[in-house]
């Protein structure tokens, strides 16, 4: 701290823009490159049970490092968030793959992409995104039920329509027939 502390400053804008651009772009892309160690040797340099430990001598929390994991795994372009904190690649990376580069309407009726917002913004995102998840799944449920029912209903249909009909001769009497029958007896008889 105390040599970088020491280390004169340049007093040019611009010089001092391309250094803060580079140290972001080293502290993105040291995210990645943990992120990808960390992996091969869960995967393959440890017997089962000693990842926690080994994480310990090098003060990782497990957490930390699953989300380390997490990134390295669901960005395979660094160079597109490399300039991106930790807090905030994770939140990209446990969104929905076809949002991460979407735009996105925010409560305060700003439209950003996930690699402009804030990490609040991400999570409120995050939280619509699932709502909207939850409400598309109930639908497809009602939807699904409803297309099974209509495929029922025609079945039942086709089947009535298949069948041969069922002709009964049944003979009706109107309702003045002993009325009228009565009548006939009566003038028969005159």
């Amino acid at each position: 701290a105390e040599e970088t502390s020491a280390v004169e400053l340049s007093h040019n804008l611009t010089t001092v823009t391309t250094e803060i651009k580079a140290y972001q772009s080293i502290g993105g892309q040291a995210i990645f490159e943990i992120g990808r160690r960390l992996k091969w040797v869960k995967e393959n340099d440890l017997v089962h049970g000693e990842f926690g430990k080994w994480l310990e001598s090098i003060d990782i929390k497990p957490r930390q490092a699953q989300r380390f994991i997490k990134i390295a795994n669901e960005f395979s372009n660094t160079t597109t968030s490399s300039y991106l904190g930790m807090n905030v690649l994770y939140e990209i990376a446990t969104m929905p793959p076809e949002e991460r580069d979407n735009p996105q309407q925010l409560d305060s009726g700003e439209t950003k992409k996930p690699d402009e917002m804030t990490v609040r913004e991400l999570r409120e995102t995050k939280r619509k995104l699932a709502a909207a998840y939850s409400e598309n799944m109930a639908n497809q449920t009602l939807l699904t039920q409803a297309d099974k029912k209509a495929q029922k209903l025609q079945a039942q249909v086709t089947k009535l329509q298949q069948r041969d009909p069922d002709i009964k001769q049944v003979e009706v009497e109107p309702a003045d027939y002993q009325d009228t029958k009565a009548d006939l007896k009566a003038a028969n008889e005159k």
